[in-house]
């Protein structure tokens, strides 16, 4: 159901005020105000202040909206217009674009907001980025990110680190340093971590290497790692490590890591990580999608091999040579 008014060529009625300079305007299917796009400068007042949508051409932004509403009018996110100090649950953070929950509180806040590409590099995007130190009782560390994920309380849901960069995070299993990022629970204890390389685990099934080549970072709110708010291991993704189950009725179940043709080159073999949770209030294992009774059912663990040249979970350099395997 349509939700605005066009006052003019340039003007719309929203439900959050009058919006000038509108060069354009794009509705939800059912008709409601979507996103709008600005060549004027505008001011929006939001739970976290005053915000000025992004309003002149800049061919380092990503082509996105200046602000995009949800279907009941609310702001759901704004790219600004220049990177700016805004005022979140744990301090003033520069932003160059906010999503917000529906009922208007701080739900991301991305540092920079530009599109890498052959005209501007991660590289170059780097230098406009500075490092921020976080303290999150458990483990400090400073460090440059792409950006924050609150929980509507305003507690940290995940920090995701920019690209290339590594932090050392202590965890239940030990301290682990960490790509991509780190999610907690709303308790402020940790959720989940993404490791650098490979690094061995105890489960209650044996001992396995957790680490996800395929995670590239978009977000940390899930990392190959996790572990329950008490501490345990809940789940993990592992490369280098095979599953054998032997069942009550005694039959044996493979559980393998799988390889496949890289989706870009069809003469390079990548591996897709296999997937292992653990429920410990039914006292189940979960590997790929089949689930087995911990407690009637044998578990071995053996070496995965890798096609081509790789690194062991002891010494891996995170030099990507085992993704680099012809196809014969």
């Amino acid at each position: 159901m349509q939700n605005y008014m066009v006052l003019d060529d340039k003007k719309l009625q929203t439900p959050f005020g009058i919006l000038g300079g509108v060069d354009s305007f794009s509705c939800h299917p059912t008709g409601e105000l979507y996103g709008v796009r600005l060549s004027e400068k505008n001011m929006i007042l939001t739970q976290i202040g005053e915000l000025v949508p992004a309003y002149t051409e800049n061919n380092r932004r990503k082509n996105r909206p200046s602000i995009e509403f949800n279907r009941q009018g609310m702001v759901m996110s704004v790219a600004l217009e220049q990177q700016q100090e805004i005022t979140t649950p744990i301090g003033e953070l520069p932003a160059e674009r906010i999503k917000f929950y529906p009922g208007g509180e701080l739900h991301r806040v991305f540092v920079l907001d530009g599109q890498l590409s052959g005209f501007w590099t991660e590289e170059e995007e780097r230098e406009l980025n500075v490092p921020l130190t976080f303290d999150l009782g458990f483990s400090e560390f400073r460090a440059m990110i792409n950006g924050i994920c609150f929980y509507e309380s305003g507690d940290i849901k995940s920090i995701t680190l920019f690209p290339g960069e590594n932090v050392v995070i202590q965890t239940p299993v030990g301290v682990i340093e960490t790509k991509v990022g780190v999610s907690l629970y709303e308790s402020g204890r940790l959720k989940s971590v993404e490791p650098s390389n490979p690094v061995m685990v105890q489960t209650p099934i044996g001992t396995m290497a957790a680490y996800d080549p395929d995670q590239i970072g978009i977000n940390a709110d899930s990392n190959s790692l996790s572990f329950t708010e008490a501490g345990r291991i809940q789940s993990l993704i592992t490369c280098d490590h095979s599953v054998y189950v032997q069942t009550e009725e005694e039959q044996i179940i493979k559980h393998s890591p799988r390889i496949k043709v890289h989706p870009l080159y069809d003469d390079v073999l990548t591996v897709s990580g296999l997937k292992v949770s653990f429920d410990y209030d039914t006292e189940e294992v979960k590997i790929e999608d089949q689930t087995y009774p911990l407690q009637t059912c044998g578990f071995t663990i053996e070496p995965f091999q890798r096609p081509g040249l790789h690194c062991s979970p002891a010494d891996c350099a995170n030099c990507s040579l085992c993704n680099k395997s012809s196809v014969k």
